[in-house]
């Protein structure tokens, strides 16, 4: 009869932070993922109420919205839940471009701002899926020892001594 040695399972590998390298479904990433599409939904919904306030300034003012959230939502949880924010963020634009029960439209076709704001807002969201990966890691900080003078400062006395 054949021993087999029991072994500790091996943990997975995971890629860089924010990389989609062996992603792990966990209960806390699918929740990031979905609490980011009701981010999406509601910002989505907001600037597309708002695009068309202030010409022009109400457009720009929700494109930067969606991209300053886009940037919050990558640095938050990665590129899973940026997807879900991306996603949000379209289908409350396309549903809302839509013709209303009474006729109504908040994204008439014919209007260049309008379609700024079909186009512009996806495009939010992928440059922030393009921003630089070195905002979003987590630099190390080394503190200097007790016995160094820290940066800076050097030739400070010390406690005990008494100043001159």
């Amino acid at each position: 009869m054949r021993t087999v040695r029991w072994r500790p399972p091996r943990r997975a590998r995971t890629g860089t932070p924010g990389s989609l390298a062996r992603v792990q479904l966990s209960g806390r990433s699918i929740g990031k993922v979905l609490g980011a599409l009701v981010l999406g939904l509601v910002i989505g919904g907001f600037g597309t109420v708002v695009h068309r306030s202030i010409r022009p300034w109400g457009v720009v003012l929700a494109l930067v919205l969606v991209l300053t959230v886009g940037v919050l939502v990558r640095a938050w949880g990665g590129y899973g839940p940026l997807a879900g924010y991306g996603l949000g963020v379209l289908a409350a634009v396309q549903v809302l471009a839509q013709t209303g029960p009474g006729g109504d439209v908040l994204v008439p076709a014919h209007q260049t701002i309008s379609w700024v704001w079909v186009v512009g807002s996806p495009a939010m969201v992928v440059v922030a899926a393009l921003a630089p990966r070195r905002w979003f890691a987590d630099a190390r900080v080394e503190e200097p020892s007790p016995a160094e003078p820290a940066a800076g400062a050097p030739g400070w006395p010390a406690v005990d001594e008494p100043r001159p």
